[in-house]
């Protein structure tokens, strides 16, 4: 999608809604599931062999519970459609929301390919950002200055 449809869908709907990303979700949990797999049976082979001792052994464990918690966080994702980036008028929510006047700046895309954010900062020190990642949004290069010029509207 681009600025033009997203403004156009503000302006009919009132507000832009960024469901995570299906596909991108599936392939995550094809990828976390088949190291689950992986890491459950070498681990089960180590402990039928007597060789799960040691910090070899706890770094096994961990890389099977990190697995564990991936592959259930997609699952998650992919079940509820959450979490959900929404634009409106009073501000930008995933989770949490900011009010347009509560943001100071929004940050351009960062990060890996692939994984990139863009960091939604509030005027609040105490207040943690919102981040916007590519799994709601493909195009983070198009979405910031949408973002930025929505947000000037806002403020003048």
């Amino acid at each position: 999608m681009s600025a033009e449809t997203w403004t156009s869908e503000l302006e009919s709907k009132g507000s832009v809604v960024f469901p995570p990303r299906r596909g991108r979700l599936t392939i995550r949990l094809a990828g976390f599931g088949l190291l689950m797999v992986l890491s459950a049976w070498t681990n089960v082979d180590h402990i039928r062999a007597g060789e799960m001792s040691g910090t070899l052994g706890v770094l096994r464990l961990t890389a099977l519970a990190a697995f564990v918690y991936g592959t259930g966080l997609t699952l998650w994702q992919l079940i509820t459609n959450r979490p959900v980036v929404k634009v409106d008028a009073d501000g930008i929510s995933r989770g949490r929301s900011l009010r347009w006047s509560g943001i100071t700046t929004i940050d351009d895309p960062a990060g890996l390919p692939g994984v990139r954010t863009v960091q939604v900062r509030p005027t609040d020190r105490r207040t943690r950002p919102i981040s916007i990642p590519q799994d709601n949004v493909e195009d983070l290069d198009a979405l910031t200055p949408w973002l930025r010029s929505l947000h000037d509207q806002h403020r003048a």
